[in-house]
């Protein structure tokens, strides 16, 4: 699992690769389904303190600086948080749903990603919603997308103005049959079926666009209005 921060100085990413061969989850399909259609408890962790020969060395305070006063201090070092054993199938609930949520939001179909949410995160948590475009920017939401090779995807599209009275499009959306499953709470099936989808669209191309298939199954389409 990797984890970034963007900042307007750099750029840090966390990376989160532990020892060990071990899974997250070993079962049957159907048992996997079950546990996945089901809402995940909300449960609280406390942190775990760093290993005393992981403890970063401790640092000279730097010069104060009136160059120094402009720059953004380096993030503090991430909370770990330790999930026993017997947490093993909540915390398998949490990742895949979030994942799925994930590629809904992309799509523009929040009311349907807040389904995935634990009620704590429902009840408490008020997210900003993402990928917001400014306008003038004009979406339309719901929208399904053909594209000449075959390829269906349900998402959010969006048109700008480009000089001499052309558009620009862009579309971000879910593979529909993945977005299918995604609407009906099947995320097992979803989990499956999304390393299939890239195989087969991954290499698709677009012409007079650009067009990006992610490992989730998700769509991004990106032409003006002359290859419409």
């Amino acid at each position: 699992m990797v984890a970034s921060r963007l900042a307007a100085s750099r750029i840090t990413s966390y990376v989160l690769d532990p020892p060990g061969d071990g899974e997250l989850w070993s079962g049957a399909d159907g048992e996997l389904d079950g546990l996945l259609g089901a809402t995940p408890d909300d449960q609280d962790w406390l942190p775990q303190p760093a290993p005393p020969d992981e403890e970063p060395p401790a640092e000279p305070p730097a010069e104060v600086t009136d160059a120094s006063l402009d720059e953004e201090s380096p993030p503090a070092r991430p909370d770990v948080f330790d999930i026993p054993a017997e947490g093993r199938r909540w915390f398998t609930q949490i990742l895949s749903r979030a994942a799925a949520a994930t590629a809904l939001l992309f799509a523009g179909a929040n009311d349907t990603a807040g389904a995935y949410t634990t009620p704590r995160q429902r009840e408490e948590t008020q997210q900003p919603a993402l990928f917001e475009i400014d306008h003038p920017w004009a979406s339309n939401t719901a929208q399904t997308l053909r594209l000449p090779n075959g390829l269906r995807a349900e998402g959010t599209r969006y048109r700008a103005p480009l000089p001499g009275g052309n558009t620009l499009e862009v579309f971000r959306g879910v593979e529909s049959g993945l977005y299918r499953q995604l609407a009906e709470g099947r995320v097992g099936p979803y989990l499956r079926a999304a390393p299939r989808t890239f195989r087969r669209w991954s290499g698709a191309r677009l012409t007079g666009g650009v067009l990006s298939v992610g490992q989730d199954g998700t769509i991004l389409v990106v032409r003006s209005n002359d290859a419409i």
